[in-house]
């Protein structure tokens, strides 16, 4: 793949803080964070973040990515990408109802303004009793794609909400290929319904293969998982040997 680096969604530490969490980033190989709006929003006052803005760089950490920002109307869209834009990232991810065509115009702006991918998250039943109101199959995004085709304009593959809806990601990095800007690598398993990746149903090496093959996004993969806050660390490090693995096995076939 064209970037082999390994990041992690903040969410995953929902119950600590943002210096808590870049402490516990230390032991990890981990030195890209895809930013949860519930760390750091643009709601917060300039010296909030700008001491936020500097603990990250003091960790030496990279915010890949920001989001998932949930959007309401329009005007949304370019309040997060422009936040988005100050902490250096890549990409927004969003989420809103796909037939929202007022917020996607708004995004398609934001992101040529800011040269920032937009990259719509799924999402499944497991957050969401009204599918009509989130991205949560192929289906829905692609409508979307058709009606809005911009270069800047993308997809989050989330696995573990597609494998929750019975869709293959498999078949997912097929369909959208180089619409991919962006991965959350989550599993569903037995133990749990939103589990770290590699521990359940997703086959992680054919996975990254086929994003090599078929999308080989410029954003690191993001390792993102819903377990209780004690096992958040110790699950980074079993999620992080499990993707670097995968890609190695990438590697290796290559």
């Amino acid at each position: 793949m064209s970037d082999s680096a390994v990041g992690v969604q903040s969410v995953v530490f929902e119950a600590t803080s943002l210096a808590d969490l870049l402490a516990e980033l230390a032991g990890t190989g981990i030195e890209h964070l895809e930013l949860w709006t519930g760390h750091l929003s643009p709601d917060d006052g300039d010296e909030r973040v700008a001491a936020a803005e500097r603990a990250l760089d003091t960790a030496g950490v990279a915010v890949c990515g920001y989001g998932v920002a949930d959007l309401a109307a329009p005007d949304d869209a370019r309040r997060y990408a422009a936040f988005a834009d100050r902490l250096g990232a890549g990409y927004l991810t969003v989420n809103y109802p796909p037939a929202r065509d007022d917020v996607t115009e708004a995004l398609v702006s934001a992101a040529a303004e800011f040269d920032l991918d937009i990259a719509v998250h799924n999402y499944s039943s497991l957050h969401h009793d009204d599918r009509s109101a989130v991205f949560s199959s192929v289906a829905d995004v692609r409508d979307v794609f058709d009606r809005y085709d911009h270069p800047r304009l993308g997809v989050c593959v989330d696995t573990g909400h597609f494998l929750v809806e019975d869709v293959d990601p498999e078949t997912v990095v097929r369909d959208l290929g180089d619409r991919i800007a962006a991965v959350h690598l989550k599993d569903t398993s037995e133990a749990a319904a939103e589990d770290l990746p590699g521990a359940g149903r997703l086959d992680l090496s054919r996975l990254v293969g086929l994003l090599d093959a078929y999308a080989d996004p410029d954003a690191p993969l993001v390792v993102e998982y819903e377990l209780p806050a004690e096992r958040a660390t110790a699950a980074l490090r079993e999620a992080e040997a499990n993707v670097r693995a995968a890609l190695a096995d990438a590697t290796e076939g290559n």
